[in-house]
Parts: C-alpha cells; structure tokens; sequence
C-alpha cells in the first residue's frame, strides 16, 4: 500500500515538473568580429587606395578641400596621398534647387462667445537634383566599380508659427542640400567601400533563449549554462583566436547538447525546450565561427517544428558565412586589423623671386590669419570659455577630443587637447555647434569599435525639451531623450532591426505621433528622425 502511495507521489511530481511553464526569455551575450568583404583584395599588399577628386567649388563652400578625402576609410588597407592599388574618382556637381515655396495651413478655434480664431502654420517644401558618381577601379583592371549619386528629392521643413522663420529655414536650404549631399556621399562610400573591400570590426550584443520560470527543475542549470557562455563571450576580441573561449564554453554545449534527449516528447513545452537548446547551439557555433556546426543545429531547429523560422535565417546567415570565408581564403573571423590613414591637409602656397603671381605682402604666416583654420569656441564643464584655432580636416573627424591651437597671455600659440568629457559645447566660427553626448559607437571606424558609452562630440541637428537629435562624423544619428543619460545610434542593431518599435518607446504618452508611427510614417534615416523629433516636441 505504501508502495502505491510512493508511486503515486511521483507520478503526480512527474506531471506537476513536466506541467510547469516553459516560457522563454532572451538572455544577452556580446560578440566582437571581423566583418569580411564580399570582394576581397586577398593579396594584403594590393591593400591601398588613393583619391582622385572633381568636386564643384559649391560644395566646399565652408568645408575643407579634402573632405572627402579624410571622411572615406576602407577598414584594413592603408590610405596613400596617390597611386593606390584602388583608385577612387570622385565626381561631384552643386545640386540644383528644382522647387522652393512656403505652404501654410489654418487651424480656426472658437471661444465661448463664438468669436473665431484662426492660426497660421507656415511650412518650407522643396524639391532638388542631385548629380555625381564614384569610379572605383584597380591597378590591374581587376576592379571596375561605380556608386551613383544621382538622384531626385523633395523635403520639407519643420512647420512655423512665424512666417519670418520660415523665410529664414528658405534662405538656408541651398547649404541645407548641399551639406545633406556631401553627407550622403561620404555615409555611402564608407559603407559600400567596407563591405566589398573592408575589413571593419563588428561588435555587438546577441542572445540565447533560457527558461524564464525559476520553478521549472531545468531553469537554474540552463541559466547557469548560458552565465558561462555570457562570461567567455564576454573576453571576446576581433583580434584573437576564439580556441580559449571555446574550450570555455565546453560544458554548456554539452548541458544543451542533452535537453533533446532528456525532452524527446512530441508536446509543445518539449518542443519549447529542444528549440532553446538548438537555437542557442546553433548560435553559439556561429559566434565561433564554426558555420557548418552550426548548420547542424538549424536543420534540427527547422525540424523541431517550433518557430523554426529562427532556424531558417540562421542556417542562410551561416551559408553567408561560408562563402565569405571562400572568397577571403579565410576560415575564421578573428584576427588584427590594421588601418593605415594618410591625412589630407590643405598647404600655403610657397612663392620664390618676385613673381607677378606672389601677394605682394611681407607678412610672416600666422595661424590668425591661415585659410586652413577655423576659430573654435569651447564652454568646457567648469563653465569656462576658452577660444582657439583648429585645422578645418579636424572638424570633419570629431571624436572623443579635440586639439586647438591658443594664444596665451605673452601671445604665444600653442595646441591643448580637450577630451568630450571634459567640454559642454564646441561652437565654430562657421556656425556649426556640436554638443558632446555618450552613446556607443555602432558603425566602424578605423578597424576599432567602441564597445561601452562614452562622450563623444556630436553635431547639433535638432535640441529640444523631450529630445535631442546629433550626428557623428560617421553619419551616425544619435537620439537622446531628456530623461535618458545616454544617446542611441541608429546604426545600432536595436534601430536597424526594429526602427518602428523604437519610434514607438519615443511616442508614448502622445497618441497623435503614436498614429503616425503605426501607419508606418517614419524611416531610420535623418531626415525622417528629425520630422519625427519635431513632431514630438510638438505634442501637448
């Protein structure tokens, strides 16, 4: 009888176990890796590039001579001053405004008297023409490539309750567009130029699906299988061998290698653990660079029949993979990258003898009065104000510091270096104001990422009481709520992937925006961003 009883008992534990939720919750884990070109230049010395540029005088009206040339890096080669195995022919005409008009709209009120109140909203709509090219080929002829820039756009500005500031935003719009212009240029050379010939390092976060239910007998030891592989991908660098953190991570292959066996059952909550198990092997194979192991598991995935089209875009990521690591005669994604970056700086001319052509002037160089230099105003955190001289190219390529060239109390010059974290604004003498935020850097520069926030100089593109909207040298646009002490990237994995969801963390508490961005209004790019942070410090 008390056998019975004992039998019984378990019986019913057994079913209470396996009755237990299988619910599951992403858990995250970081990576850092080479991205491979599509179209390698396997031999390394063939790794170099060189300018030739046509730029229309235009477009330079308050840039440097070679911005271009100092805001374009193909990741893993070295940039040379000419003759590189790539040659990149730059051909770029003044856009040409097409349509510019000021629109308005009314919105009538009426009070309790019945008295009629109509308001004006003035907005500034164009549309432009954008012409140019880039010719990319090699030495050999065995490159020949050309990224078009040509093309039609229309826009338009935020909507004013002034008539006079719409006129104002109408006067600027022809440095708007070309600004605009020379930005996309730069944003798509850098990255078209990455991902056939590059090397830039990708780091980021990923994750593994563990059971979420602590009451569930195989939550504790899959958590704890998935902190051990959290805590060896931790270590990861682009530039080291992966064999340490593979041989870390071991025991928790083997921990889910056995959830299949121990849940064979053909029911949903054994499905719901078997998909974690192959999901996360086969995520982990692949952060491994192990593509085909990892095909294993996605084919298993597939056939688990639960979500398995989880399966089918990691077994296409991996078949990806595989003819990277062909074309680059490679069979891993972890090694040193070495960029090399020649600095364009535009030279004084040097007159000999007394040539007609020399200014007649006897004045020795300064830096006051050098055409190379702009003035730079700094307010740094302890609300001091400190002006000095920086090179134009310097301002192309704002980072996490800065050098300028002061004059002291005596009159002599000399350069101090400000880091970001130590200034509140950087304000040019060509009207361009950049503040400094922390964010994490999601596109590549110079084979380095950034894998924590940090302060870094970003320009101004919108500054309100909600929201903030900055861009990065890099074409990055960095949102910064209010309320948040760190900006975001919309080069981040979490905008790229789900620009929507984003929109609508954003618009909460404003159900006019929250419309907007359910049907679909807004795109990750700035112009969309910036409508849409307008439209949000709008909302009552």
């Amino acid at each position: 009888m008390i056998k019975k009883i004992l039998l019984a008992s378990f019986l019913v534990f057994g079913l209470a176990a396996s009755a237990q939720s299988t619910d599951l919750d992403p858990f995250d884990i970081n990576y850092s890796y080479v991205n491979l070109p599509s179209k390698p230049i396997v031999d390394k010395k063939n790794r170099t590039y060189s300018f030739v540029t046509n730029i229309d005088r235009n477009l330079q009206y308050n840039k440097p001579k070679y911005f271009i040339e100092n805001q374009v890096t193909i990741n893993g080669f070295e940039k040379k001053e000419k003759n590189g195995y790539l040659s990149i022919e730059v051909v770029l005409q003044n856009p040409a405004i097409t349509k510019k008009e000021i629109t308005n709209r009314v919105s009538s009120s009426k009070d309790k008297n019945g008295r009629v109140t109509n308001k004006y909203y003035y907005t500034v709509v164009y549309s432009y023409t954008q012409d140019g090219n880039a010719k990319v080929v090699s030495n050999d002829g065995k490159v020949s490539k050309v990224i078009n820039f040509t093309a039609q756009r229309s826009a338009k500005s935020q909507e004013y309750e002034n008539y006079s500031q719409a006129e104002s935003f109408q006067y600027g719009i022809q440095n708007l567009i070309r600004n605009n212009f020379t930005t996309e240029v730069v944003n798509t050379l850098n990255n078209e130029l990455n991902d056939e010939f590059g090397y830039p390092v990708k780091t980021g976060v990923d994750k593994l699906w563990i059971l979420a239910n602590k009451k569930h007998p195989e939550q504790m030891a899959e958590y704890n299988a998935y902190l051990t592989v959290k805590n060896a991908f931790d270590k990861m660098n682009f530039a080291d061998p992966t064999a340490d953190i593979a041989n870390e991570v071991k025991e928790s292959i083997a921990y889910f290698e056995s959830l299949p066996t121990k849940y064979s059952e053909d029911e949903k909550a054994h499905r719901k653990i078997r998909y974690s198990a192959y999901f996360n092997l086969a995520k982990i194979y692949y952060l491994l660079d192990n593509p085909t192991k990892s095909n294993e598991y996605c084919q298993k995935l597939i056939a688990n029949d639960y979500d398995k089209s989880d399966g089918e875009t990691m077994l296409k990521a991996n078949n990806e993979l595989l003819t990277l690591f062909k074309a680059n005669q490679l069979n891993n994604r972890h090694f040193a990258v070495e960029t090399k970056n020649f600095i364009f700086e535009e030279k004084q001319p040097v007159y000999s003898g007394n040539t007609s052509s020399a200014p007649v002037s006897n004045a020795p160089y300064s830096i006051e009065t050098d055409q190379n230099y702009i003035m730079a105003y700094m307010l740094t955190i302890k609300k001091d104000t400190i002006a000095g001289y920086m090179h134009k190219s310097r301002a192309m390529n704002l980072s996490d510091a800065v050098t300028v060239t002061v004059k002291d109390f005596q009159g002599k010059f000399s350069e101090r270096n400000f880091k970001a974290n130590e200034v509140s604004r950087l304000i040019l003498s060509n009207g361009e104001e950049y503040a400094t935020v922390s964010f994490r850097v999601s596109v590549d520069n110079g084979g380095m990422t950034m894998a924590a926030a940090s302060k870094k100089f970003v320009k101004e593109m919108f500054v309100g009481n909600k929201i903030g909207v900055y861009q990065y040298f890099n074409g990055e646009v960095i949102l910064k709520m209010a309320n948040e002490s760190e900006g975001k990237s919309n080069a981040s994995a979490g905008w790229m992937l789900g620009a929507k969801k984003r929109f609508e963390e954003m618009a909460k508490g404003c159900p006019s925006l929250l419309e907007r961005v359910e049907k679909k209004e807004f795109k990750n790019n700035l112009e969309s961003i910036l409508t849409f942070a307008e439209a949000l410090e709008a909302c009552k």
